[in-house]
């Protein structure tokens, strides 16, 4: 009897510890974030963005008018978006820390280009980011 009880827990551990693992695995693929934005116009559509902290965010940057570039200031971000439909821009952002990202056009694009600026916004939590 005792070696029956013995197997039916080390058992009901290893279930345990499976539903651990992907309850894991689900939790880390929530916190993964695709964000399309639009540049165009002397502007970024969003031009904010909020996530919580420790999100991977997948930013698909496209253009409807002229070549721009993108660059989240003070990381290693700088990427030209093409025009009029070409293509997108790929940018991956690891929110590693609560703070404000400031992101601008790093390609000289006409009259308004120093009004192309937005920001990604991380949050401690996820009800922060999500007002």
């Amino acid at each position: 009897m005792v070696v029956l009880m013995r197997r039916v827990f080390v058992w009901a551990l290893f279930i345990m510890s499976g539903m651990l693992a992907v309850s894991q695995i689900q939790a880390e693929q929530t916190n993964h974030r695709v964000v399309t934005i639009l540049a165009e116009r002397f502007s970024f559509t969003p031009s904010e963005i909020h996530v919580a902290v420790g999100t991977s965010l997948e930013l698909r940057i496209h253009s409807n008018d002229t070549m721009h570039g993108f660059r989240i200031i003070g990381n290693n971000v700088n990427v030209l978006v093409p025009k009029r439909r070409q293509g997108e821009a790929i940018v991956r952002f690891e929110a590693v820390d609560v703070g404000r990202y400031e992101f601008e056009c790093s390609r000289l694009c006409g009259a308004g280009h120093n009004f192309m600026r937005g920001a990604i916004i991380v949050h401690a939590d996820h009800q922060e980011a999500e007002r």
